[in-house]
């Protein structure tokens, strides 16, 4: 996702910007997510299937795109 706008944007616990993240994954000085998998699942169940792909297709895209976030790398 694109952190262009602020209000996209995570905090700090002291309320502080934090540009690496949005604020769905990372809130109050913690992550959301506390595994991959589990942000994988939540993705699978959330997301829109509009081009009717198959569910191991889509959740290799998925996982993909987020082993290329700075959370991810790190885990």
């Amino acid at each position: 996702m694109p952190l262009t706008d602020e209000d996209m944007l995570s905090r700090e616990a002291d309320g502080s910007i934090n540009d690496d993240y949005c604020k769905w994954c990372y809130a109050d000085g913690k992550f959301a997510y506390d595994s991959k998998e589990k942000l994988l699942d939540f993705l699978m169940e959330h997301v829109p299937n509009t081009e009717d792909i198959p569910d191991d297709e889509r959740r290799a895209a998925y996982d993909g795109y987020l082993s290329q976030l700075k959370r991810w790398k790190e885990a």
